[in-house]
């Protein structure tokens, strides 16, 4: 899970350089995408690699945004309040679609992380889904994913920032 989050905060910071974000957004950004995964400590070990899943599982899926964010302030009280809010809601989607809270309009800060999230999962191995047959078809299909809920130009920027030479998520260094 850490290198989960390792690739996803490395990934927000290419995107957000692409998207000419402001050096405040920046820092934002990437502490709250090493940060959106917190909740999934609390889960069984179980859960990690489980599928089908239950109904009752996805009850602690869907909370695990709530947790990443309360987990966070636990461990560092004087946490900003705008890095807990992306915590929070890296699972919303536009359109009131995503949780924990159905925001209409996340901004763009959250739609950064869940575009990387969503990246990072599908492009990784996971116990739970099928190898895809090549680098280039994960790559294809994330981007596609991503396409479904983010603006054209955040998924531009994830495209050119997974595909620049030489950068590989598996080879940066931790920030």
């Amino acid at each position: 899970m850490e290198k989960h989050c390792r690739q996803v905060a490395e990934l927000t910071l290419q995107v957000v350089y692409h998207l000419n974000l402001s050096k405040k957004q920046w820092v934002q950004v990437a502490i709250a995408a090493y940060l959106h995964d917190l909740g999934k400590t609390t889960w069984p070990a179980e859960l990690h690699a489980k599928f089908p899943l239950a109904t009752h599982d996805w009850a602690l899926i869907k909370a695990h945004p709530i947790a990443s964010a309360n987990i966070a302030k636990e461990i560092w009280p004087e946490i900003p309040e705008e890095i807990v809010k992306l915590v929070r809601a890296h699972h919303e989607r536009p359109g009131g679609t995503g949780y924990p809270d159905g925001l209409n309009e996340p901004g763009i800060e959250t739609l950064i992380i869940a575009g990387c999230d969503v990246y990072s999962a599908t492009t990784t191995h996971r116990p739970y889904r099928i190898i895809h047959s090549g680098q280039e078809d994960s790559h294809r299909e994330a981007l596609m994913q991503i396409s479904r809920f983010a603006p054209a130009n955040l998924v531009a920027a994830i495209s050119i920032a997974t595909c620049q030479s030489p950068y590989k998520l598996e080879h940066r260094r931790v920030i």
